[in-house]
């Protein structure tokens, strides 16, 4: 139909999803014409109607005879229409969803996001909603947009408190990992460390009547700190700290909470996962030209 020869259309596929990239078909379409994303929409949910559902069906109709099969049963529809998407790895997907199942055309893009941090309880919420604000920059405006938001929002990481911008975990092993003489065993996991080192650390300040311990199964906050730092003489290299609602001000930690470890590892690395596959920076370059300007 479009008249191509070698080209894969196939995006990616699912157990029983398939997504495939008809940017080809508009080109055939349209030539260089400017079209609006509503109108290709609407023209690849006829195509999808008339032409390529029948065709899935009747290759079901070939299966189901080649395998002598009692009756077809396979069926398959169309799921949405996006004007972009990007993919990072298997299952790790955002698109922007012009037409969901229903047939109705969106007035705006709906954003669906697959397998990315913003949807995940392990990451900080503060962060999960600038994951959401950045992705939907990288598929409506462009690189500069992403670049300044991510200048914006790194002041407000680092003014926003410390409970705000911890990881969250369920903590399991505690006595599993309890050493009587280090206070946690090697291999520990970092969340049970910080644990661990909490409930030491109210023991030693005599703060368990103040501050509840961890106890096993219990949902926590951990955060890096920066080194040396008050708990540093348990190991001599201590970079978290566990902690219920809040870190006792007791411990004088909140000065040592490593910021840009935080930053680095919540909201930089997820994002630059996106970006690197567009080949985009996640901040501005300065280049030979900049001094010229």
């Amino acid at each position: 139909m479009v008249g191509t020869s070698g080209v894969d259309f196939v995006v990616a596929s699912d157990t029983d999803s398939v997504y495939l990239c008809l940017d080809k078909v508009v080109e055939k379409i349209y030539g260089n014409k400017q079209v609006s994303d509503a109108k290709i929409t609407e023209t690849l949910q006829k195509l999808c109607t008339d032409k390529i559902e029948p065709f899935i069906d009747t290759k079901y109709q070939e299966l189901a005879e080649r395998v002598n099969a009692y009756a077809q049963k396979m069926r398959m529809k169309r799921e949405s229409i996006c004007s972009k998407g990007i993919w990072t790895a298997k299952k790790r997907y955002m698109l922007n969803v012009m037409m969901g199942e229903d047939g109705v055309l969106l007035k705006e893009p709906e954003l669906k996001i697959m397998g990315i941090e913003t949807a995940r309880s392990s990451t900080p919420q503060i962060v999960r909603k600038a994951l959401k604000t950045a992705i939907s920059l990288i598929m409506n405006k462009g690189e500069d947009a992403v670049q300044e938001f991510v200048e914006t929002f790194r002041g407000q990481f680092d003014t926003a408190p410390v409970d705000e911008i911890a990881f969250p975990r369920s903590v399991t092993g505690m006595e599993k990992y309890a050493s009587k003489t280090d206070v946690y065993k090697k291999s520990t996991p970092i969340a049970v460390k910080g644990s661990l080192l909490y409930n030491h650390f109210l023991r030693k300040n005599g703060l368990e009547k103040k501050y509840r311990p961890i106890g096993e199964a219990e949902k926590i906050k951990f955060v890096y700190l920066k080194e040396p730092n008050p708990l540093s003489h348990v190991s001599g290299k201590e970079q978290v700290i566990s902690f219920g609602s809040q870190i006792p001000k007791e411990l004088h930690l909140d000065k040592y909470v490593n910021r840009d470890l935080q930053f680095e590892k919540s909201f930089e690395d997820p994002l630059k996962t996106i970006l690197n596959v567009l080949q985009w920076s996640i901040r501005k370059t300065a280049s030979l030209e900049d001094f010229f300007v």
